[in-house]
């Protein structure tokens, strides 16, 4: 036991006369072990949990090219009358969906806060078929003119804010000064858009 804690001080001694070789090395082991963990992410969303969409290997992003744009790459999204457009001269694909992520405000009990959501056409969900962990989610006839406003949660907003409590569905919230009722809480792999609500318009 004797000799393996001389050797351990030895060994701290002389990492200590050769700092750029423990810099080094600590550089060396931060990157490997950072590398392993984005290999680890990917293999484990591609292979061993894919990606939650039935037929995702079917879905396609749509993107426009605006030359005329300021803009180094050019516009890239669609406006809301050149989608509708889009849409009904459409004879490519199967289905299209429309997404524009925006900023909202959350008032309410507590301090307000700004969360990022999803304006999403009113026939996402169906399209993309996943179920909802809780209540449901948003239809077609949620997004028609004189429909009752409601909202989708995603996950990690339902855990974080209101501790995994399956009763706030049905309740409702005020976002950009909108009373919305919430209808649905998506499962935990659902991060589509990357945004905390889905709100159908």
């Amino acid at each position: 036991m004797r000799g393996v804690w001389q050797d351990l001080k030895f060994g701290a001694r002389t990492l200590g006369k050769d700092r750029g070789f423990v810099i080094t090395a600590i550089l060396a082991l931060g990157l490997g072990i950072g590398s392993t963990t984005v290999i680890f992410s990917v293999i484990d969303n591609v292979l061993l949990e894919p990606f939650p969409y039935p037929d995702g290997q079917r879905l396609v992003g749509v993107e426009i090219h605006d030359s005329s744009s300021t803009d180094q790459y050019g516009r890239q999204f669609f406006s809301q009358p050149e989608f509708l457009d889009y849409q009904q001269q459409n004879h490519v694909f199967d289905r299209s969906i429309g997404v524009r992520q925006s900023r909202v405000l959350w008032t309410g009990p507590g301090a307000p806060e700004s969360f990022l959501a999803a304006l999403v056409t009113g026939n996402t969900f169906d399209f993309l078929g996943v179920k909802p962990l809780l209540g449901r989610y948003a239809t077609p006839d949620d997004a028609k003119p004189g429909a009752p406003p409601v909202f989708v949660m995603s996950y990690k907003l339902w855990r974080k804010r209101f501790s995994s409590d399956p009763s706030i569905v049905g309740k409702n919230f005020t976002l950009d000064d909108t009373t919305r009722t919430l209808i649905g809480v998506m499962p935990k792999r659902f991060a589509w858009w990357g945004v905390d609500l889905w709100i159908p318009t």
